[in-house]
């Protein structure tokens, strides 16, 4: 596996804030819902940025989060576009990020744990 140069690194920090402003001030779609993206990364050609993000809210609403961002790629792209004063603009792709309910889940087991070892104790 390749790790990511200083390069990449800059231009994916570059997308996920302008990205951010972008879904947060100028995204109309009512379906989006509160988004937060997590992390970008780019290849190493530039030409593919995968976005990962959060949403508040359940399945339904993490569906249409999705949706939301599917639909507005192509706008975001095209406002993105001059801010990063790059060659090409990188294609978007958006990916849930599952790692923060992951690890939610390790902390409740690891609380149950615990829970389970004070009760054995007395």
């Amino acid at each position: 596996m390749k790790t990511e140069t200083i390069r990449q690194k800059k231009i994916a920090d570059q997308i996920k804030k302008y990205l951010s402003q972008l879904i947060d001030r100028r995204l109309k779609d009512p379906r989006k819902g509160f988004i937060t993206l997590t992390h970008v990364k780019i290849s190493g050609d530039l030409r593919i940025a995968t976005v990962y993000y959060t949403c508040l809210g359940d399945e339904e609403q993490r569906k249409n989060s999705h949706e939301a961002l599917e639909s507005a790629k192509n706008f975001l792209r095209n406002e993105l576009s001059p801010l990063l004063k790059m060659r090409f603009t990188p294609d978007l792709r958006f990916f849930y990020d599952e790692s923060l309910e992951y690890s939610e889940h390790i902390n409740e087991l690891i609380k149950k744990i615990h829970q389970s070892d004070k009760e054995k104790e007395q």
